[in-house]
């Protein structure tokens, strides 16, 4: 997201983005089937043999066959039943979500990724957060030629919402055409380092269908088009690529802070 015009770091940026970090990384230090039916037991009826004559003989044996295949089934009944049994007990499908018990990774759906981007454009908390830093650049009269007043807050606010379109259209147009996705997740781990190093990751990574981390070109490429665009296309004449680079690295950095704040604070 685009929340400084690209020579703010030269005044006052810098040092706020490290007093943010700092602020938010001390103020948030949180957190902390077995059951088998037993094996069942089929009673065997022992079977006597008579060898006084040829013809008990025969009877006991039919008699025996007739038992034997008597247990066998209800043998195969009861082993059915158990399987059975178990079989509605599984859970079948996908986990639900990220934040799932087991803590697995589910790919979004694409209405799920267009209603992120939306959110990331033009949510309530986007405009809050590009509201508050056209007034820093307001305070910080930067860039100059826009001058204060309302109609300087206005330019200012116009230009760093143009900017974080731009940046967030770029970054989602490539994570579609790429399969990936180029979100913020909330981590599924417990303790404030290991929670700490997967938001700070979640800024220049994607992740794959299968859920690997790779470096996210989309989100890169987002930043520093945003930035080289709003320099080339309406700042005033002075300003080139060169400072829209600047102002990239600028969003690229305080990224790394918003998603510290995303993960301690909005998403708990």
């Amino acid at each position: 997201m685009k929340l400084f015009a690209p020579d703010f770091g030269r005044h006052a940026g810098g040092p706020l983005i490290v007093i943010l970090l700092f602020l938010v990384a001390s103020a948030f230090d949180i957190q902390a089937q077995n059951a088998g039916d037993p094996p069942a037991r089929a009673d065997r009826q022992s079977l006597v043999k008579d060898d006084s004559s040829p013809f008990v003989e025969r009877t006991d044996q039919s008699t025996q066959y007739c038992h034997t295949a008597e247990a066998y089934m209800r043998l195969t009944a009861d082993a059915q039943v158990r399987r059975l049994a178990d079989a509605s007990t599984t859970p079948v499908g996908p986990m639900p979500s990220q934040s799932s018990a087991n803590g697995s990774y589910v790919f979004p759906t694409r209405h799920e990724r267009f209603k992120r981007y939306v959110g990331d454009t033009v949510g309530p908390w986007t405009l809050v957060a590009i509201a508050a830093a056209a007034g820093l650049d307001q305070w910080d009269n930067s860039p100059p030629e826009w001058r204060q007043g309302a109609s300087g807050f206005g330019k200012r606010f116009a230009s760093n919402l143009g900017e974080n379109a731009i940046q967030q259209t770029t970054s989602y147009g490539m994570s579609e055409a790429f399969h990936l996705d180029s979100s913020f997740n909330k981590s599924n781990k417990s303790g404030f380092g290991p929670r700490l190093g997967d938001a700070l990751l979640e800024n220049v990574t994607s992740r794959t269908r299968t859920g690997k981390r790779v470096i996210s070109a989309p989100r890169l490429a987002g930043f520093y088009v945003g930035g080289i665009v709003a320099a080339e296309a309406w700042y005033p004449s002075r300003y080139n690529y060169k400072d829209g680079l600047r102002g990239g690295t600028y969003a690229l950095v305080f990224g790394f802070a918003t998603n510290v704040i995303e993960e301690f604070v909005l998403h708990r």
